[in-house]
């Protein structure tokens, strides 16, 4: 693909979008299908796994889906799949490490109850865990992945400055 053709994407339209934009939809695309996902998968191994091994499993699989709506939805069709999955793989590794980092550290410091009290949505005579959920957290966590990921994806993902050099011999 050289630099002033379009890219290869899913459909012809999806280039006249900005790519910060069509990254975000790529991005929303894959959360939903993680998450559609996550849940069939843990109330189906619920009773032979535990959560955190249903969790890492689906994302490892998603980290293959995101590539996919990455390439497809953001960068182009790479002439090499395979080769640019697995540039891609570290990213989507370091991601889930990153994620699941921030999400330990959010836990620890009970930044949900935290910002509950702060939007004045606490419920402090609901003390069951399951309905505490974590959303504040996964909401940060989302972000912190997606900043990550958008400034990682796009430094593996960009042409190689030697391909204008290539050109000019």
């Amino acid at each position: 693909m050289t630099n002033s053709s379009p890219p290869r994407l899913f459909h012809p339209t999806l280039a006249l979008l900005p790519m910060p934009l069509r990254f975000v939809l790529s991005g929303v695309t894959g959360n939903a299908f993680f998450m559609t996902l996550y849940n069939w998968a843990y109330a189906a191994f619920q009773s032979v796994a535990p959560a955190s091994t249903v969790f890492s499993v689906v994302q490892f699989l998603c980290i293959i889906v995101n590539h996919f709506l990455n390439v497809g939805i953001v960068f182009g069709w790479p002439e090499q799949y395979l080769t640019s999955l697995m540039s891609n793989m570290p990213v989507g590794l370091a991601s889930l490490a990153l994620g699941a980092f921030t999400m330990g550290r959010l836990e620890a410091a009970d930044f949900d109850s935290k910002a509950q009290k702060w939007l004045g949505t606490d419920s402090s005579d609901n003390d069951d865990d399951e309905m505490k959920g974590g959303f504040f957290c996964s909401i940060v966590v989302m972000i912190v992945t997606g900043l990550f990921n958008y400034v990682a994806l796009n430094i593996v993902n960009s042409p190689t400055k030697g391909t204008k050099k290539e050109k000019k011999l």
